[in-house]
């Protein structure tokens, strides 16, 4: 079973809702980082710059930030493993 934050929930709600029913979250951070000279072809993606330019996912971010966007996300989805849970 998932569990929601009502606040965090509420929150993204009414933003989709002040942008008239749909909201985009995809704001090309790999063309972004690509852009700012990062080197995207590892097995890791944009999420290598985690490791080896943290720096340059903040200053991504801050531009975005700085664009006027309300909803920042991670670079962390290619980072997980796969695992065999029975």
């Amino acid at each position: 079973m998932v569990s929601y934050n009502n606040d965090s929930f509420s929150k993204l709600q009414e933003l989709v809702e002040r942008a008239g029913g749909c909201a985009v979250m995809d704001g090309g951070l790999a063309t972004q980082l690509e852009f700012h000279g990062a080197n995207l072809h590892d097995p890791l993606w944009s999420a290598l710059c985690l490791i080896s330019m943290p720096e340059l996912i903040y200053k991504v971010h801050w531009d975005y930030l700085e664009a006027g966007a309300e909803i920042l996300v991670t670079a962390s989805y290619q980072v997980s493993f796969w695992s065999n849970f029975s």
